[in-house]
Parts: structure tokens; sequence; C-alpha cells
């Protein structure tokens, strides 16, 4: 109960925060994620993906507080089991954006304990964008994730849990060199043990080599399902 009262005061915390960035984003991340049992150790991740911007502003530029859509991804990764708690995984990534099309390469690696009261879960992910007109770009990605049940000792079906991600995103091109921060607070929903909603609230920070920083905010909505 604490972590959703912490989530909708974050949502009328917000526009507040966003009316005084001098360089800022704010909108809705939308997903579906689907994960299919190829193998007996290997699965398929597929998600689909859509920014819309709510409202915006650039260094010596008016705020724009107009709806536009910004982006679609969809992507494909394959996962294979090394131990009970290991999987190594590759795939890839195609965004249109602009009427233009990106495509990135993807290799990651996660590690996730379920203990008493947490799920604590480590991502190492490396990939590379590749765009026309654009320089090739690496970035390396490591993500911190907690899950914890709202009642009980673990996510039973038709029971909500909290959800904590923290990632750091170091990002290498010839045009530029780039740290980001991403920290995610939501609220989810486990209906079945293959069927999962959540809602959070998702801040970025970016342009640490800039004197003004690059600031996001997302309204996160995820639809998860197991086949």
């Amino acid at each position: 109960m604490r972590a959703l009262v912490f989530v909708f005061l974050l949502f009328f915390i917000l526009p507040v925060a966003v009316s005084g960035q001098s360089d800022y984003r704010a909108g809705s991340l939308s997903q579906i994620n689907v994960n299919f049992k190829v193998l007996q150790n290997w699965k398929l991740n597929t998600k689909l993906e859509t920014r819309q911007i709510f409202s915006e502003k650039e260094p010596e530029a008016l705020a724009s507080h107009r709806f536009r859509y910004e982006r679609t991804d969809l992507s494909a990764v394959l996962t294979t089991k090394l131990s009970a708690d290991n999987t190594l995984g590759g795939g890839y990534l195609v965004r249109l954006e602009d009427k233009k099309f990106t495509h990135r390469l993807i290799q990651q690696f996660n590690n996730v304990k379920n203990l008493d009261l947490v799920s604590i879960a480590h991502r190492i992910v490396t990939d590379e964008t590749f765009s026309s007109g654009e320089p090739a770009e690496i970035r390396l990605r490591y993500r911190l994730g907690l899950e914890k049940p709202l009642n009980g000792l673990q996510i039973d079906p038709k029971e909500f849990y909290a959800k904590f991600n923290n990632e750091y995103l170091g990002i290498w091109s010839t045009k530029q060199t780039d740290l980001e921060i991403r920290g995610l607070l939501a609220l989810g929903y486990n209906a079945t043990d293959n069927n999962k909603v959540e809602l959070g609230l998702e801040y970025r920070v970016s342009g640490f080599s800039e004197t003004v920083r690059a600031q996001q905010f997302w309204l996160s909505i995820g639809w998860f399902i197991s086949i």
C-alpha cells in the first residue's frame, strides 16, 4: 500500500518538476512484452514499445505541451539458461522514428535471485546501434532490479507487487560520449502466473558533459505475457 501511495504522489509532483527544467521531455512509454518457450532451456522474448511526448523543452527554446508520437521499437531476444539463476541471450531491435529505421544488435546476461522477501535481478547488456547518416553507437548497460510482493512472501496470482529499477548506460560514438542514469518505480499486478501488468514512473538524466542536464520523465505502462 505504501508503494501505491508513493507512486500516486509522484504523479502529482511530476508536472511541478517538469515545469522548472530547461531541457526535458515528458511522456508515456507503452510496451507489450511476450515470452515464448522455444526449447527446454531456450526462450524468445519479443517486445513492442511506443513512446509518446506530452511536454518538452530544449535550451533557448519555449516549452511545447502538445501531444506527439515519437517512435516505435520492435525487438526479439533469444535467451538460454546457463544455470538456475543465470541466462545469456542475444537479439535484434528495429526502431521507426521520423520515418527512418534504426537497427540495434543486443547481447545480454541476466542473474536473478529469489530471496524470502524480495527478488533481485542484475542485467548487463552491450548493444550496437546503426542508423543511416549517423555514426555507429556502442552502449554498455547495467541494471539492478528489485521486486517485492505486497502480500505474503511471494508474488502469487491476483496479488500486487512493487518494482524498482536503477540502470546506468555508458554511450560511445565518434559524435559523443555520455552517461545516462535511469530510475523506475512501478506497481505491478500479477493476474496469473503468465500474465501481469505494471504502471510506474521512470526518470532519466543524461548530458553530464553539458552545462545543462537533459532530463526525461515517463509514465511507464507494461503488459507482460508468457506462452
